[in-house]
């Protein structure tokens, strides 16, 4: 049985994926001129769920387990991984189940096709739940794109591999093997379409400069926007289709290194947190060495590449990320008194100024015992206590 679905997608799609994994396809596009090659039928891996109890508030959340693995493309092989479009319904059911409390994406992929991708990422950015992307090995290309619309990105390794963000094309030209053969072939467009089979003949031709600008250019734009977006960390520099290992790549593509316990204790943490949702930082613009300096370590990773936190240490750094919220709601409130104290200073002034419009109104002296400010000039709360002491003696 031939998997129509994945080489449909070889041959006539743009992909998001390391270029690595088209040498891996190759037999696959040899065997459509093998009668005799056929692809097994397999059952692709299926959601799990995993029960993780919280010390902290002593409940049980339950972490729904997504398995996104192998060469993406929109539908599901016949003979693969399941297609992006299963894992998008799989996410939404998780989602909107309340006995799931948050998702674990488990990434093993070169990436894959254009089609499909940002329909999932759009999916994954939308879920009100906490999401997790956790890298078994791999994640480059379309499987990153999906992973950065996560909370955060977790490696099972520090040589796990990142990145190669950009797209490609790449097809076979099979006319001349056919030609060779006695078949000829005959193309007929209407008179209208005179673009209609240009592309492709520009392509077969070896002219590939307006199909790298018109098409490849803006998709790799969008992942490109896509991604620094999701993740800040990622620079222009990182877009050059390059991969990574997660262990030099701390802070811009990956967030922390560990096992798949990790990944679900994380998800279940962040269940916990009322504040936890995907579009928001969890960080609150502390450096990854910061977090580490809090938690009184020169860095959280082992000499084996892991990552390993205490309990000790795991507080420290709970403790030093709700300080920061604190600060920062704190400094959400002095703002608002900051707006609503200015806008009465402002009706102050305009009473005072139709006071002294009245008819009959005399010259008014208003004496303010404060210090004025480190310049010498009137500051904002002296203006707000004399026009406080003029409406008393008024």
């Amino acid at each position: 049985m031939l998997n129509y679905q994945l080489i449909k997608s070889i041959l006539s799609e743009p992909w998001a994926i390391d270029s690595l994994a088209i040498d891996t396809m190759s037999p696959l596009i040899a065997g459509l001129f093998t009668p005799n090659m056929a692809f097994e039928a397999s059952e692709p891996m299926q959601p799990s769920a995993s029960a993780y109890a919280d010390p902290k508030s002593g409940t049980t959340k339950t972490v729904r387990i997504i398995p996104i693995q192998g060469s993406l493309t929109k539908y599901d092989q016949s003979c693969g991984p399941v297609g992006m479009a299963t894992v998008g319904r799989w996410i939404q059911s998780a989602d909107s189940n309340p006995d799931i409390d948050a998702i674990v994406l488990c990434l093993d992929s070169p990436g894959g096709t254009v089609s499909g991708t940002e329909e999932l990422a759009n999916i994954i950015k939308g879920t009100s739940k906490p999401i997790i992307a956790y890298v078994e090995d791999m994640a480059c290309s379309a499987a990153y794109w999906l992973a950065s619309c996560c909370n955060e990105v977790i490696a099972n390794n520090s040589t796990a591999q990142l990145g190669s963000i950009g797209v490609l094309m790449s097809f076979a030209d099979a006319q001349p093997m056919w030609e060779a053969k006695g078949v000829k072939f005959h193309t007929v467009t209407a008179p209208q379409s005179t673009d209609k089979t240009k592309t492709f003949e520009d392509l077969r031709a070896g002219n590939y400069e307006e199909y790298k600008n018109t098409v490849l250019g803006p998709l790799a734009q969008k992942f490109i926007a896509t991604v620094q977006g999701n993740r800040p960390g990622i620079t222009d520099a990182h877009c050059t289709g390059k991969v990574y290992f997660a262990q030099d790549a701390i802070g811009s593509f990956v967030d922390s290194i560990g096992n798949l316990d990790f990944a679900v204790q994380r998800a279940a943490s962040l269940a916990s947190s009322p504040s936890s949702s995907v579009n928001t930082p969890k960080i609150l613009n502390m450096s990854y060495k910061r977090l580490a300096t809090v938690a009184g370590v020169e860095a959280f990773e082992s000499a084996d590449g892991t990552i390993a936190l205490t309990d000790q240490m795991a507080q420290a750094v709970e403790t030093a990320l709700e300080s920061a919220e604190a600060e920062r709601n704190h400094l959400a409130e002095r703002t608002t008194e900051l707006g609503t104290a200015t806008g009465r200073v402002q009706e102050l002034e305009a009473r005072v100024a139709e006071l002294e419009g009245a008819a009959g109104a005399g010259t008014a002296i208003v004496i303010v015992d404060t210090d004025k400010g480190a310049s010498g000039e009137t500051t904002f709360w002296d203006r707000l206590g004399a026009c406080q002491e003029y409406l008393k003696k008024s």
